[in-house]
């Protein structure tokens, strides 16, 4: 097990300076990975790229970055950018968001989120592996795309997911998935069996969860 801190969850008010700060003092410490939250401020990708210019050891991923206001070749090239940024200490974490953000604020379709997911990961996973695509489903037809980036060797990529039908996309297609307040029972009945079920034994597992640290329980 690994421990980290998740970064930037609350808007990052105090400026990117001290995001930027907050993981170096975190590789400082001794943790062993930093992940940024994207929601309505710095964007995390960005924002880790300059991390892993700044850092030397500490892992760094993005607790998550949404899918559907992001084309998946975007995406891709982003990603390859921060991990040679990074020295391939970079995993991406992607995830559906809400409805609330999706369709109500952004105006984008929110009808079929496994569809869009699976789809979103056909395009995504190779153009990772520096692999061209050729693909055509339902939201997205690629062809011919393929980037070359030399500096990255891979790029860990975990799903935001704990529904059934979302962990079955999740570990047939990526590495992992990043949770968010999930209790043990869960984590072993669903979702790690969820990959054991797809032949992944070891998968990445990001438990996210608000800790306080005190001696002053009663206060906290």
């Amino acid at each position: 097990m690994k421990i980290g801190l998740m970064i930037g969850a609350d808007g990052s008010q105090n400026g990117l300076e001290d995001v930027l700060n907050s993981a170096k003092k975190a590789e400082d410490l001794g943790l062993d990975s930093a992940w940024l939250a994207n929601i309505f401020s710095y964007d995390a990708i960005s924002t880790l790229g300059l991390i892993g210019r700044e850092t030397n050891a500490i892992e760094l991923g993005t607790a998550v970055t949404p899918t559907y206001p992001r084309h998946p070749v975007a995406i891709a090239q982003q990603a390859l950018t921060t991990a040679a940024a990074s020295s391939n200490r970079f995993t991406l974490g992607i995830g559906l968001s809400h409805k609330l953000v999706i369709e109500d604020m952004f105006g984008l379709s929110y009808a079929k989120p496994v569809r869009h997911m699976r789809e979103y990961l056909s395009v995504l996973m190779p153009l990772l592996r520096g692999e061209a695509v050729d693909f055509d489903g339902a939201e997205y037809k690629v062809h011919g795309v393929q980037f070359v980036v030399p500096e990255v060797i891979e790029i860990p990529v975990v799903v935001a997911a704990l529904g059934p039908q979302m962990l079955k996309v999740a570990a047939e297609y990526a590495d992992g998935t990043n949770t968010w307040m999930v209790g043990p029972n869960t984590m072993e009945e669903n979702i790690l069996k969820s990959f054991e079920a797809a032949g992944k034994n070891e998968p990445t597992v990001v438990a996210g969860m608000p800790i306080v640290l005190t001696s002053e329980i009663d206060k906290a």
